[in-house]
């Protein structure tokens, strides 16, 4: 079973998106130093930090997702539960709903039949189930979860209690950071366009030419103050993608 907070990718898209991210950095480092080698170099270089932030996002877009699909099994069991199900019926009756919403290779729907089978067939108990879940998942509210189901399984009489109120914690975090993504939208847009201008002006001014573009292109001034727009650049980035990391 995956680990989510470690990235999952297969060998070849970790190359290909290296090479794609390497060629990108490369025509950025071009228009800045109209040097083909030092580009090549510093742009494959680059390409590596590059990389790992996409691997990186990969992996918080599957944790997101994950978290989205485990309120919506909580949401399901506890309707089951409510009906005096017990936990194993209210699995397989949340597992029924997770199929009319989620494809059969998403990933809590494999979890789930992971669960159900492991406890059916090897007799292993839910709270070591949902620990091993939790553990793999990385994500806080379904540790906590799991840590609360270990104290009260067998309990039937507060697990629905417990369902409710674990869903509405995670929808009530899931709102703010749609609210908070919802403000900061704007903020966003208005700082990759910017990050995008100095790209923009200076390759503007390749093609116009003029002596101002051969003090930049072809002196060791010209390229000291290359080298330091794209230091700025490039931590004005790193600072725009942290800054729009919303975690709560």
């Amino acid at each position: 079973m995956p680990i989510y907070y470690k990235c999952s990718l297969k060998p070849y898209i970790h190359i290909l998106a290296y090479i794609i991210c390497s060629l990108i950095a490369s025509v950025v480092m071009y228009i800045f130093y109209h040097l083909i080698f030092v580009s090549l170099v510093l742009g494959f270089l680059l390409g590596i930090y590059l990389e790992r932030m996409y691997a990186a996002s990969t992996v918080k877009r599957r944790m997101r997702a994950l978290r989205l699909q485990f309120r919506a099994f909580l949401e399901s069991m506890s309707v089951a539960t409510r009906a005096g199900s017990t936990s194993v019926r209210a699995l397989e009756f949340a597992l029924n709903e997770l199929k009319i919403s989620y494809r059969p290779d998403s990933d809590i729907v494999v979890e789930i039949e992971n669960i159900i089978n492991r406890y059916e067939k090897g007799g292993i108990a839910l709270s070591v189930l949902f620990n091993d879940f939790a553990w793999r998942s990385g994500l806080e509210d379904i540790k906590s979860f799991a840590s609360i189901y270990e104290v009260i399984e067998g309990k039937n009489y507060r697990i629905s209690d417990i369902l409710t109120e674990t869903s509405e914690i995670i929808g009530d975090k899931i709102e703010i950071e749609q609210e908070i993504e919802t403000t900061i939208t704007s903020a966003k847009s208005e700082t990759y366009m910017m990050l995008l201008m100095p790209i923009i002006i200076v390759l503007a001014m390749s093609f116009m030419g003029g002596e101002l573009l051969e003090a930049l292109f072809e002196t060791t001034r010209g390229h000291l103050a290359a080298t330091a727009s794209l230091v700025l650049f490039v931590l004005s980035y790193i600072l725009a993608v942290r800054a729009s990391d919303i975690n709560i």
